[in-house]
């Protein structure tokens, strides 16, 4: 299953995008009010196993 993610240079993970401000674990990504296209150009779909936060993980219920 694929889901759209983005990179944290800060905490160097990969995050689930919950929303255009925030991922799935809570930590914002983007603080500005007006989304740009150069922003969308960061999300990327990657595999569920992609994904090296481990609250973002545990928020995806996923079963083999």
């Amino acid at each position: 299953m694929f889901f759209p993610t983005i990179y944290s240079a800060n905490t160097d993970e990969r995050h689930i995008v919950k929303d255009k401000y925030t991922c799935a674990c809570g930590a914002r990504y983007n603080v500005f009010t007006m989304l740009t296209r150069r922003d969308l150009r960061k999300i990327s779909f990657k595999h569920y196993k992609e994904v090296t936060c481990p609250e973002c993980k545990s928020s995806i219920i996923y079963k083999e």
